[in-house]
C-alpha cells in the first residue's frame, strides 16, 4: 500500500460526499474534513497491518474454556427460564472501564436497562480486566458481574457472557455495550423482532448527539449501523445493538480479535456463510456515546484499518460482499440518496 493510494481514496471520499442529497453546505464541509480524518486513519491503520502477523482463530469453543477466563462471579441470577412460553431474555453487557468517565457511562447504560419497558430476566455485566474497579455491590438477583483475570477483549468478554446465559437458560442473548443508552423499549423491540424473524437482528444505532459534527458523521454514514447488501440481506451489523437466537446461533465470537474492532464484523460473516438469517430492525434503537474529537475519529478508523485486513483472510468472501453493499445510515434511513 502506498501513499499514492490514500490520496485517491481520499479524492474519491471527498467527491463522495458532496454527491450526497439533503445536506446543508456547511454539513458536506464538515462531513467532507471528517472523511478525510476516517480515511486516512483506516489507511494507516492497514498499512500496520501489514507490519503485523496474522492471527489465527482461537474463538473459544466450549464452556469450560470460556469459564477459565473468569476471575469471579457475583450475583448470578436464581430465578429459573420462563416455561409459559415466554422468552428469557439475558444482556451481555462487557466493559473495560479505565476513566471516571467510563464509570458514568457504565451506571447510565445500567440505569436505562433498569428503566425498560419489558425488563431483561438477567443482565451479564463482563468486567474485562478493568483498571479501575467496579463495585461488586451493583450485583443483584437480576445483574450477575463476570471478573476476568485480565483484559482479554470484547470477544472473550462476550463469550463468557454467552457462556453463563445458555447456563442459564437464556433463548435470546442481547449485547450492548457500556457506552449505550438503550431506548426504553429496546429489550421489547428485541423480542419481538426475534419471535419475527429469529437468528442474528441488528438495531438502529444513532448518535447521542447528532448536533455535533462527529455524531452526524457517524449517523449520515452509519458507522456502526452495518451494512446491507443489493439483495436486501443484511451483511454485518454491531455489536453494540445485537440479538441472537440462541437456538439458531450456535456461534461464539474469534478472541484473536483483541480490541473493539471488527470482532464483530467477523462474526456476522462466519454467520452469513453458516446461512443464519440476519435481519436490520430500526425500532430497536440505541444511542451510542463518540468521543467529539477528530482525534478519535482517527484513532476509530485506525483500528478497523488495522483489523479489517484479518477478517479478509479469513474468509475471502468478505472483499466481495463488501463492495457490493452499501452503509445503512440513520441520518436518511437506508442507503445515502446520491446524485
Amino acid at each position: 500500500m502506498t501513499a499514492v493510494e490514500c490520496i485517491s481514496a481520499v479524492k474519491f471520499a471527498v467527491w463522495h460526499v458532496f454527491r450526497i442529497r439533503g445536506l446543508t453546505v456547511w454539513q458536506r464541509l464538515q462531513l467532507a474534513l471528517l472523511k478525510i480524518v476516517a480515511v486516512c486513519g483506516y489507511h494507516y491503520g492497514k498499512y500496520r497491518s501489514y507490519s503485523e502477523t496474522p492471527r489465527g482463530s482461537e474463538a473459544i469453543a466450549s464452556r469450560e474454556d470460556a469459564l477459565r477466563a473468569v476471575h469471579a462471579v457475583n450475583g448470578i441470577a436464581t430465578r429459573q427460564p420462563e416455561i409459559d412460553g415466554h422468552n428469557f431474555i439475558a444482556v451481555v453487557l462487557p466493559v473495560y472501564a479505565r476513566t471516571e468517565h467510563d464509570l458514568a457511562l457504565l451506571f447510565k447504560v445500567l440505569q436505562y436497562l433498569s428503566e425498560q419497558k419489558r425488563p431483561a430476566d438477567l443482565i451479564i455485566l463482563v468486567d474485562d480486566g478493568s483498571p479501575l474497579t467496579i463495585p461488586s455491590v451493583i450485583a443483584n438477583e437480576g445483574l450477575a458481574l463476570v471478573q476476568l483475570w485480565c483484559n482479554k477483549g470484547p470477544a472473550t468478554a462476550r463469550n463468557c457472557g454467552i457462556t453463563l446465559a445458555k447456563e442459564r437458560g437464556a433463548n435470546v442473548i442481547c449485547f450492548l455495550d457500556a457506552d449505550c443508552q438503550p431506548s426504553s423499549d429496546w429489550v421489547a423491540m428485541m423480542e419481538r423482532a426475534q419471535q419475527e424473524t429469529p437468528g442474528i437482528v441488528c438495531g438502529k444505532t444513532l448518535a447521542d448527539s447528532s448536533a455535533t459534527a462527529v455524531g452526524l458523521y457517524h449517523e449520515v454514514f452509519g458507522t456502526l449501523n452495518g451494512r446491507m447488501l443489493e439483495d436486501g440481506s443484511v451483511l454485518y451489523g454491531c455489536t453494540c445493538n445485537l440479538s441472537i437466537s440462541v437456538a439458531g446461533v450456535d456461534l461464539l465470537f474469534d478472541s484473536s480479535f483483541p480490541a473493539a474492532s471488527f470482532e464483530d464484523v467477523e462474526f456476522c460473516i462466519r454467520a452469513k456463510k453458516n446461512r443464519i438469517r440476519m435481519t436490520y430492525y430500526p425500532p430497536a434503537v440505541v444511542h451510542h456515546y463518540f468521543e467529539p474529537g477528530w482525534t478519535s475519529l482517527f484513532s476509530q478508523f485506525q483500528r478497523y484499518g488495522r483489523f479489517e485486513r484479518q477478517t479478509a483472510l479469513k474468509h475471502q468472501e468478505y472483499l466481495p460482499w463488501l463492495w457490493s453493499s452499501h452503509e445503512i445510515s440513520c441520518f436518511f434511513d437506508g442507503a445515502l440518496p446520491i446524485f
